[in-house]
């Protein structure tokens, strides 16, 4: 199958060489500044012309996307949507029970699959989960098999849920075009709830990763000036990891060369269904948290060891190991650690196996878009049976299960390096599952070289009470010199304890003890002022407009606060916990009946939340309705027999009825 399924060919007016040069890019016309560097760089050019980063976003074309427009019809996120052409040959899809048909206004992406965007009212583009598969040549629904579906028995996402393609997890603007288009901006303007969405050029273009100017340099003519030439290694990564990653977004103004941790807030294995115990990938979390997690990430090993930055492909052949053995066959020295020789794999009878299909496994997304993971584990089929773990062993051994595979490698091979590896992930794991302890924890942390497991590790101590012993530990991971430690550290202390930290040198840092400290912070604090910026620029969202509603109900904006906890339950009204902290507020400002509205409709849509019955619960006692609060927290402990708050006040409750 060719990359690409078609090639428009253009001479770009741009080339001052007399040459005339092919192009393969799909609208160089729209690519002002990338074209002027091509006229001196032109083998970088069409390395990158070629690349996916180049299709990260187009516009619809007549040759390119006809063939997915000819009248197909797909049963997608419980709607069934013919794709037609208007009477001037534009793109639509047709919604055939209602007969409302919505304007493709973009592509994105071109191999193994290619999503279209719909116009929408609010003035941006929705992502629809109907996808094209350029293999194939058949439509299909990319969350078919999520694991959302999968937890409801198979059934779709419902119109009016976040997740739907119509809701706010599926808006372009806000979700996804800031990773596919260069100096983008989404202009979000909350009085009006619309977008008027700008950028400098489609997809990832030069600008993206050098620091472009208007003015060439005084002595060679070059776009970008000498000082920013020379980015260090950590920057390149981090201008790699702005998207390569899953994060939260604390500003909109990240810029080549900038730190990762002082606009962004990377997510961590630190909850269920996110990441698997011990890093590996669970739902699509991109690359950067794993490759943090691991060894080769913490030496200083770079994207660009790996990766040409301009074509995006490998530097050197996986088939033959050749990319890993140009350190790992040679001792080469990264950051002051050699790497530790190994020679070819002959793992599985003699048979010589390319390291990356055990190292790097492939697990597939979108549906149909297979991608590696980058957490490099060991495979290791005892951390499968005892955390339920996936290991790559199964994907060649589909007949055989983790009990064969552990029994084959550990009479193999000696494991016992895997011992400090397990510690980690059992601690991890165990934590995660509800049955972690305090001392598996701390001993994990202790022994841990990792930052992002020190972060991990830290995180998963918060469900814990913060003991003098826990304290200690905090404090002193305060002073890490990795900010994804200082930030764990922050959470964890919490309260007076975490208020050294507002003063960090990194935005991510001082925003992680402001949402400890900001009902207690001065007005005009300049934390307070960061992360009221963050929330209004994630306004769009349900969790800005939750950020909201707490900051204004702290500074005691009753009024702005209850507008932003209604907007949040509006972009996701299945979401729990915007529900219950509507409720709280509601209770707070004296409104019983108004809060055990919230918890109702909560605990309609949540019936097993253990947490969402025993707020139920506490809403019916503040109304004295004390037989329906006793069954609610019934519920509760049924669905979380451990649920401490909800034995205590049911035991209460009986004790007050007598």
């Amino acid at each position: 199958m060719s990359r690409v399924p078609f090639i428009i060919l253009l001479i770009s007016p741009a080339l001052s060489t007399g040459a005339e040069v092919e192009r393969k890019h799909w609208d160089e016309s729209a690519l002002s500044v990338s074209r002027r560097c091509a006229a001196c760089h032109q083998k970088e050019y069409q390395q990158w012309a070629g690349s996916d980063h180049a299709w990260a976003w187009r516009h619809t074309n007549e040759q390119l996307d006809a063939e997915a427009f000819a009248g197909q019809r797909i049963r997608a996120h419980g709607m069934e949507l013919e794709m037609t052409r208007d009477a001037r040959g534009g793109f639509q899809m047709r919604d055939t029970a209602t007969g409302k048909v919505y304007t493709v206004g973009g592509v994105i992406g071109r191999e193994p699959l290619v999503q279209y965007l719909l116009r929408w009212k609010d003035g941006g583009l929705q992502t629809p989960s109907a996808a094209w598969d350029v293999e194939k040549k058949e439509w299909f629904d990319v969350f078919r098999d999520d694991a959302l579906q999968q937890a409801r028995g198979g059934a779709q996402r419902k119109p009016g849920e976040w997740g739907h393609w119509t809701g706010r997890g599926m808006n372009w603007e806000s979700q996804c075009a800031w990773c596919h288009m260069s100096g983008f901006r989404k202009n979000y303007d909350i009085a009006t709830d619309t977008f008027k969405a700008s950028w400098q050029e489609p997809g990832i273009t030069c600008i993206r990763c050098h620091k472009v100017s208007d003015t060439p340099d005084a002595q060679d003519g070059c776009l970008v000036a000498r000082a920013d030439r020379k980015l260090t290694a950590a920057q390149h990564d981090d201008n790699c990891a702005s998207c390569h990653a899953r994060r939260e977004e604390l500003t909109p103004d990240f810029s080549v060369g900038d730190a990762f941790d002082e606009h962004f807030r990377l997510e961590l294995p630190k909850i269920p269904g996110v990441f698997h115990p011990n890093g590996l990938q669970l739902e699509e979390d991109y690359c950067e948290t794993s490759f943090r997690l691991h060894k080769m990430g913490r030496t200083g090993v770079t994207c660009y060891d790996c990766h040409d930055p301009h074509s995006g492909g490998v530097n050197k052949p996986t088939e033959n190991d050749e990319l890993c053995l140009q350190c790992h066959g040679t001792n080469k020295v990264v950051n002051g650690v050699p790497a530790p020789q190994v020679g070819h794999n002959k793992l599985c009878g003699g048979k010589a196996m390319p390291c990356v299909e055990c190292h790097m496994p492939r697990m597939t997304y979108m549906g149909r878009d297979p991608r590696r993971d980058h957490a490099l584990h060991w495979p290791d089929p005892r951390m499968s049976l005892e955390l339920g773990v996936p290991n790559a062993c199964l994907n060649c051994h589909k007949d055989k299960d983790h009990q064969w595979c552990m029994e084959y490698l550990e009479k193999r091979y000696k494991v016992e390096r895997l011992g400090k590896y397990r510690q980690r992930f059992r601690a991890a794991g165990h934590a995660m599952q509800g049955k972690g302890s305090v001392q598996e924890l701390v001993a994990a942390y202790k022994a841990e070289e990792i930052p992002a497991w020190r972060a991990t590790l830290l995180g998963l101590l918060a469900q814990f009470p913060l003991t003098p012993e826990l304290q200690a530990l905090a404090l002193g991971a305060t002073q890490d010199a990795d900010a994804l430690v200082r930030a764990a550290a922050a959470e964890l202390l919490g309260g007076d304890a975490a208020r050294k930290a507002l003063a960090d040198k990194t935005r991510s840092v001082r925003h992680a003890a402001g949402w400890q400290l900001f009902p207690n912070l001065p007005k005009n604090h300049p934390v307070l002022h960061e992360m009221q910026q963050t929330a209004s620029h994630q306004a769009d969202q349900p969790t800005g407009a939750m950020q909201l509603a707490m900051l204004a109900s702290a500074a005691g904006k009753a009024a702005t606060a209850e507008l932003q906890y209604r907007r949040a339950v509006e972009r996701d009204p299945a979401s729990a916990v915007a529900r219950m902290d509507y409720a709280v507020f509601l209770a707070r400002q004296n409104r019983p009946v108004d809060a055990l509205r919230q918890m109702l409709e909560c605990a309609k849509e949540h019936p097993q939340n253990a947490e969402v019955q025993y707020r139920l619960g506490l809403s019916l006692i503040e109304l004295g309705q004390y037989a329906p609060a006793r069954k609610a927290l019934q519920k509760a402990l049924q669905a979380d027999p451990k649920h401490a708050a909800a034995a205590q006040t049911l035991n209460q409750l009986r004790r007050f009825q007598r």
